[in-house]
């Protein structure tokens, strides 16, 4: 991802909160326990809602100018109310935070607003992705989606806090500027930091292979990758669905060793937390020409092209692994057009 053409010096004093009964925290603690709080209440929300008798009222098709799907896989009201809700809490818990003067959201399903209501964009000192249910298709049958936020410092041009929740296998995962990159599982009752495994691997015979292959298209890229896919094969590995940052999280957890997306590549909303999670944890993350990809963002390109069609935004392709030599593997095994 390109950087900024400028940045401004790093905060030298700590933001504090509002409410004295918290402690005094960096700016990016305090995002990152209100975003980790604000995941949570949406991944309850989805699960309470995905009742059998509530289904036919979430499928229901919602106007949205940003998204065109088909009468088929419509845009359905339960990614709104979720947004609505995350939006909601967003509002509530960074006014809690003395130094906040602006904030801008974009999503998918919103587009860029900034808040408070009737702030100028150019005074948004954060930018706020959120992506309220990546897999929707797989929420509606009960069988995955996450909730992501990622916060973006834009004067300091970094990310200060990103947070993903896995809705149903219940697990929250985050990183922070000055924190180490961790998961909680409420399922299990176990926390752990995310090291990308304890042994990962650094060749592609065999591994786990993480791709998006949810559409047709994407199937049928992933197909003409007969070289890939036989090096895959040798050692009886396996090609895993999966889809936005989840591909990456897995790899940042030890899960999967590889996560690949050559096709079409992740909107910013979708890739940017499982991006800098994973970078935390010490992936390897590449762009299609092998050049290291980074968290800092081009936030005026982002939105331009976004603004220009809202349809097409800004993708970012990527190969992830532990071990670069794997990761350089990848790209000399893939067939580019």
């Amino acid at each position: 991802m390109a950087q900024l053409r400028a940045s401004a010096p790093l905060r030298e004093k700590p933001i504090v909160p509002m409410n004295p009964d918290l402690p005094s925290l960096t700016l990016d603690h305090l995002v990152l326990r209100y975003c980790r709080q604000v995941v949570m209440q949406a991944m309850d929300h989805v699960r309470g809602r995905m009742r059998e008798e509530n289904l036919p009222a979430l499928r229901c098709r919602v106007g949205n100018t940003n998204v065109q799907k088909s009468d088929e896989n419509p845009t359905t009201a339960i990614d709104r109310e979720a947004e609505d809700l995350i939006v909601r809490e967003l509002q509530c818990k960074f006014a809690k935070i003395r130094g906040i003067r602006a904030y801008t959201i974009f999503s998918e399903e919103m587009g860029i607003r900034t808040f408070p209501e009737g702030a100028a964009e150019t005074d948004a000192d954060l930018v706020v992705f959120i992506d309220p249910i990546d897999g929707t298709e797989f929420a509606e049958s009960l069988q995955g989606g996450w909730t992501l936020v990622a916060v973006y410092d834009r004067r300091a041009n970094e990310v200060l806090a990103a947070v993903a929740g896995d809705i149903f296998l219940d697990r929250l995962y985050w990183a922070s500027k000055t924190g180490y990159p961790e998961c909680l599982d409420f399922i299990t009752h176990s926390w752990f930091r995310l090291d990308g495994g304890a042994q990962p691997k650094t060749t592609i015979e065999g591994a786990r292979v993480n791709v998006l292959t949810t559409k047709v298209d994407r199937y049928r890229a992933l197909s003409e990758q007969t070289r890939l896919l036989d090096a895959i094969r040798a050692a009886d590995g396996r090609v895993n669905l999966a889809w936005g940052s989840n591909t990456l999280l897995q790899v940042a957890a030890g899960h999967a060793d590889v996560a690949i997306e050559f096709d079409r590549g992740f909107a910013t909303y979708d890739i940017l937390p499982g991006l800098y999670i994973g970078l935390k944890t010490g992936l390897t993350i590449l762009d299609l020409d092998g050049r290291p990809l980074t968290a800092q963002l081009d936030i005026d390109d982002i939105f331009a092209t976004f603004r220009r069609d809202p349809q097409h935004p800004k993708r970012t392709p990527f190969v992830a692994a532990k071990d670069p030599a794997l990761a350089n593997q990848i790209l000399e095994l893939l067939n580019r057009k």
